[in-house]
């Protein structure tokens, strides 16, 4: 009887980790699904204080906004981003975004402003081997933002 005993507890127990097991192996593939749907997002801190812009040919002459609507145009923006697959071989960059977000802390980001009616591509500085693409419609935004206070 003692062994009858010893048998069901062992098998209850092992049962017991079998099933946290399966369960650990479910939220760490729900974990990874989320993670890799949140990396073809353009990260941007939402709480950046200003953005200036400036030409790659001319660094001197830059644009800045830190009112609230060009910070929203921005942010909208950066949200619609999303990150395209494939090897990366981009021109120079049009334009060089500054995103501050206080004194001390910025992130740099590449632009190039496609055409009317086609998308436009921002880079990380850090990170060269990606690119991120935004809409027909966004574009549109970014030329009405950049390029008429950039002539």
């Amino acid at each position: 009887m003692g062994v009858d005993l010893l048998r069901t507890v062992l098998f209850k127990i092992l049962s017991v980790i079998l099933m946290a097991m399966i369960l650990w192996g479910c939220q760490s593939k729900e974990d990874r699904s989320a993670e890799s749907q949140n990396s073809k997002e353009l990260s941007i801190e939402r709480n950046f204080i200003k953005v200036n812009v400036s030409k790659s040919t001319d660094s001197s002459n830059i644009i800045s906004y830190d009112d609230e609507e060009s910070l929203k145009s921005f942010q909208t923006i950066f949200l619609s981003a999303k990150k395209e697959e494939g090897i990366v071989d981009m021109a120079p960059p049009e334009f060089h975004l500054d995103i501050f977000y206080d004194k001390e802390s910025k992130e740099n980001l590449y632009l190039w402003i496609g055409e009317k009616e086609q998308k436009s591509t921002l880079m990380k500085a850090e990170d060269t081997n990606t690119i991120y693409t935004v809409s027909e419609k966004t574009t549109e935004k970014l030329m009405e933002l950049v390029k008429s206070s950039s002539n």
